[in-house]
């Protein structure tokens, strides 16, 4: 089922939702999030709630090897005895936790990854969004941050809740599951913001994304014609049709979830406002950033190797690049795994070293970022710097894009090549831009909808909190930008070509 019509789909569930007496409520969630995911096929369906009880009763179990160690070092009579317990029952949590990764992994991967996966098997609509939402609870529950949960069908509804599972955001379970069990009354205000953003992300996806997606389509499917400057305003189609396909979606799914009453995480803050790489990718996929961010970047520069690596850096390089590596090395080894999420292709992991690259160069040359930043205090508290940072982060990340939307990376080499030595300006006036599946209309609209999304986005960076600045308006102000937003929405979707979201079949 699609993104549009799991949101659809929340509108008159919300009505039964608030009929429902309150202990009861979230269990009609779960029922309407399995039988709306049931209807992409009872095989994905299957991989879902195999994957979520699998780590609901692997939580449970570790757990449980604590509790019965605890129990067992009461009883214990001398110190070598309780580090025996303790060691053994590590032992054996950690045993789990790897057999349960791996089978979530490995499902994932060989769903996901397999050229032939065997049996004719689907590859699930969101299966990375789960897979990684259920194994951070299963991480947590080992780690002692999170207590194993009891009951089986709350835990489904964490995995399975139908407006975040094909677009995410990827949530935690302490922040999610008191808001599923918690009785809610009727919230107008939630409706009516709820309602708004599912508009917004409509409008997004719709107008903007999928208008661009043309120009993308046709400049990738075959760059060979094509000189330098089209070649870059092709990158810049897909600069915003990714943003725009991928935040609508998450606005959607954010304001479906709010009819219930019910906040998910943020997944956008402005990314084309960031300042460094680093700053972007705080950014952009909130939530996939801060999981690699607490399962894999910190356990990775705080093991045992790369301390040891790093004392061995401070006896040649020095303190500064010894302090600064295991940084470099976990931001490589980051941005390999997500260049690999999105694909098993040179081009995503290329992408993926790309910016993993740069980030590990910008920990290593901080000491000189801050030299440079003390001694020039004026220079780089000005608007103009400001801006100039913002610019060049935003070369920075498209030129990342040639290698993430070309199928093929002498493709993405050769359109890049093209794009600084062989820019055929004369390409953009004779009528080539008009031959790539936009009129000229079509190009005027998609640059007054940059500019809206711009403006909304500027508003936001300086505090602005745009729906509620709506409910401030006069209501005959407030309903005629309304309608203005409902009939730009109708006149100029896209929709006898409308693609499906990018990510949701990751």
């Amino acid at each position: 089922m699609s993104p549009f019509a799991l949101a659809a789909s929340a509108i008159p569930l919300c009505l039964l939702y608030y009929l429902c007496p309150g202990r009861f409520q979230w269990m009609l969630l779960l029922a309407a999030s399995l039988l709306l995911y049931a209807q992409g096929g009872m095989q994905p369906l299957a991989f879902l709630v195999g994957t979520a009880l699998a780590v609901w009763g692997a939580a449970l179990l570790i757990e449980r090897i604590g509790a019965a160690c605890k129990v067992s070092l009461s009883a214990a009579h001398d110190r070598a005895e309780k580090q025996a317990l303790r060691r053994r029952a590590k032992g054996r949590q950690r045993a789990v936790l790897i057999t349960t990764l791996f089978f979530c992994f490995g499902l994932l991967a060989m769903l996901k990854y397999l050229p032939e996966r065997p049996l004719g098997l689907l590859v699930p609509l969101g299966i990375s969004f789960y897979t990684f939402q259920s194994t951070g609870y299963l991480l947590d529950v080992y780690g002692g941050k999170q207590a194993a949960e009891r009951n089986p069908a709350r835990f489904l509804l964490f995995v399975s809740f139908f407006p975040q599972l094909v677009q995410g955001p990827i949530g935690r379970y302490h922040q999610l599951a008191g808001q599923f069990t918690q009785p809610r009354r009727f919230d107008v205000r939630n409706l009516r913001h709820g309602l708004i953003l599912m508009l917004w992300g409509v409008f997004k996806k719709l107008v903007v994304a999928d208008r661009a997606l043309a120009v993308v389509d046709t400049v990738f499917g075959d760059p060979s014609p094509y000189g330098g400057a089209v070649i870059a305003v092709s990158v810049l189609m897909y600069s915003l049709q990714q943003y725009a396909d991928f935040s609508g979606g998450v606005d959607m799914m954010l304001g479906a979830a709010q009819l219930f009453g019910i906040e998910l995480a943020p997944n956008f803050r402005r990314p084309y406002f960031a300042v460094s790489l680093g700053d972007f990718w705080r950014r952009w996929h909130i939530s996939l950033g801060a999981w690699m961010r607490d399962y894999v970047f910190y356990p990775f520069a705080l093991c045992a190797p790369v301390a040891r690596i790093s004392k061995l850096a401070k006896k040649r390089l020095g303190a500064p690049v010894a302090r600064a590596l295991p940084a470099a090395l976990g931001n490589i080894l980051v941005f390999l795994l997500v260049g690999l999420w999105h694909g098993a292709s040179m081009n995503y992991v290329l992408w993926g070293l790309y910016n993993g690259v740069i980030l590990a160069l910008s920990a290593l040359l901080e000491p000189a970022y801050k030299r440079f930043g003390e001694r020039h205090a004026r220079l780089t508290a000005s608007r103009i710097f400001h801006i100039a940072r913002v610019l060049r982060t935003f070369v920075i990340v498209n030129i990342g894009w040639y290698f993430d939307r070309s199928p093929d990376f002498r493709d993405a080499l050769s359109m890049l090549a093209r794009t600084f030595t062989q820019p055929c300006l004369s390409q953009l006036t004779d009528g080539t831009l008009l031959s790539l599946g936009l009129t000229r209309m079509g190009f005027a609209l998609l640059a007054l909808c940059t500019l809206i999304l711009f403006t909304v986005s500027l508003l936001q960076e300086r505090g602005v909190h745009i729906r509620d600045s709506l409910d401030a308006l006069p209501l005959p102000l407030r309903w005629a930008l309304l309608y203005l937003l409902i009939g730009m929405t109708l006149m100029f979707s896209i929709t006898g070509a409308a693609q499906s979201f990018i990510y949701a079949m990751f």
